[in-house]
């Protein structure tokens, strides 16, 4: 069995990622957390870190199955969408796997962000070169959001969001331990999380700024029209509520 971390992207999936891999590490006996770095570093998985870059491949899944019955659990972090291998092994318990998201017009600002910083390294992945801005960045957005939908709509991930995950921590781990079924020991949890969130430098971890909400102060009037229009299915689905301009006080009640 492997931890599948999926996540929209831009979305906290690396920070909870990788609380999800020390988590494991100290309170799984036998994972094969390390190993199964060891292995992205000398090439034998296609990867960097903890993520596996062609992870729908069925060669590449059914590696990673068997890689798990021989050296023990680990953590995958992941972008894929739910292809139907996957979905078989999760239901045939090889797999488990948990998806966060994030408020998609805070995505955006994120990914702006990102791409920001990819012009200052060209050698670096140019994949968010691309979110330049806001305009632009709604479909390849929208497109997130729909592999997030189909995710969820599917029941068989445990889901956290970015808002939970930053203001509560400890309980979100909680529920992840629960959900591998290992006992939960809140002063390991602890040391986990300070590891991660103390001192963060933006840019390292996927940091930008940190913050809750992101788009009433950054957005323009225009541009949150924009996205309240053409991302209206997907707010309503994630349950993110459509703020009409940069008044935070200004909500539509209508919305969910």
């Amino acid at each position: 069995m492997f931890v599948l971390s999926v996540g929209m992207p831009k979305s906290g999936s690396t920070l909870l990622s990788l609380y999800q891999k020390g988590v494991l590490k100290r309170l799984m006996p036998n994972n094969g957390q390390a190993e199964f770095e060891q292995l992205i570093k000398e090439g034998k998985v296609n990867g960097i870190g903890i993520f596996v870059h062609d992870i729908e491949s069925p060669e590449t899944l059914g590696n990673l199955v068997d890689l798990s019955k021989k050296i023990g659990p680990f953590v995958v972090k992941t972008h894929s969408s739910l292809t139907n291998q996957i979905r078989d092994l999760i239901l045939n318990k090889q797999i488990l796997a948990t998806y966060i998201h994030r408020d998609p017009r805070d995505v955006i600002l994120s990914a702006i962000d990102h791409g920001t910083r990819s012009l200052l390294h060209p050698a670096k992945s140019t994949f968010f070169l691309q979110f330049d801005t806001v305009q632009n960045s709604i479909p390849i957005v929208k497109g997130f959001c729909r592999t997030g939908i189909e995710w969820v709509r599917s029941g068989l991930c445990e889901t956290y969001t970015y808002h939970d995950l930053l203001m509560n921590p400890v309980y979100e781990l909680n529920r992840f331990t629960n959900f591998i079924n290992i006992e939960f020991e809140s002063s390991i949890v602890m040391e986990v999380i300070n590891s991660l969130t103390i001192n963060p430098i933006k840019g390292k971890k996927q940091y930008n700024t940190g913050k809750l909400l992101r788009y009433p102060d950054e957005m323009s009037h225009n541009d949150i029209v924009k996205c309240n229009l053409e991302l209206l299915e997907e707010l309503e689905f994630f349950g993110y509520q459509r703020i009409k301009n940069q008044n935070k006080k200004d909500i539509d009640k209508s919305d969910i």
